[in-house]
């Protein structure tokens, strides 16, 4: 019952938005694109699955309104987000784990990083970040290493969801904080759902955190 009401209370924020912002014309694609967003995130953290088909919506739609701000780290990094739900959905189902004990009938194993996974994992950031930024700079962007540092977080968090480890919680806190100062004053509906996204990743890490020490 608990889980419902966190959902609702926070999958709804987006539609209080759109009707009490006085607003003359009504963003429908971002109202959309904060709200399966929202619900996507809350649904990693309670370790569903069905996190992948509410992803791909919100991917397509985040894509066009990337698009449209002319993000184009956003854009690159989108696609790849894309492309990642139907392979991160597929390592999520083959690998439930069935018990006869439980509500449900099957849930997921957190893991956590030991610190060879760490240095793996700062060393990819770092150097998509820096490759990224060099890119980005090849077709004389303005801000190529400001633009590709969500390109790192985002990659790499969506490396360690796929693979189920409890980490992915503080790359996704970094590139919500990032991405509320890139969408700041752009699009109020992005903006809120990054701050959605953070509350929630906070969440997250504390419910992985209590998965991993059970198993």
């Amino acid at each position: 019952m608990t889980q419902w009401l966190y959902l609702i209370a926070l999958s709804s924020l987006p539609f209080i938005l759109e009707f009490t912002s006085g607003q003359e014309q009504h963003d429908w694609l971002g109202l959309f694109a904060s709200w399966t967003g929202i619900v996507c995130v809350i649904l990693v953290a309670e370790g569903r699955a069905s996190n992948y088909l509410f992803g791909a919506v919100n991917s397509a739609i985040y894509l066009i309104l990337s698009f449209q701000a002319s993000f184009y780290g956003e854009v690159l990094t989108t696609i790849y987000f894309f492309i990642m739900q139907p392979i991160g959905l597929y390592t999520w189902l083959s690998n439930r784990v069935n018990e006869q004990d439980k509500a449900e009938p099957s849930h997921f194993e957190a893991k956590k990083l030991d610190w060879r996974g760490w240095l793996k994992y700062l060393a990819l950031t770092a150097l998509i970040w820096i490759g990224m930024g060099f890119a980005y700079k090849s077709i004389h962007s303005h801000r190529p290493f400001r633009d590709s540092v969500t390109d790192a977080t985002n990659g790499i968090g969506q490396l360690l969801m796929t693979g189920l480890y409890r980490e992915q919680w503080i790359f996704w806190i970094a590139t919500n904080l990032f991405s509320i100062y890139l969408w700041w004053g752009s699009n109020l509906h992005i903006q809120a759902m990054y701050w959605v996204y953070t509350l929630n990743s906070i969440v997250g890490w504390y419910q992985w955190t209590k998965a991993v020490k059970k198993a």
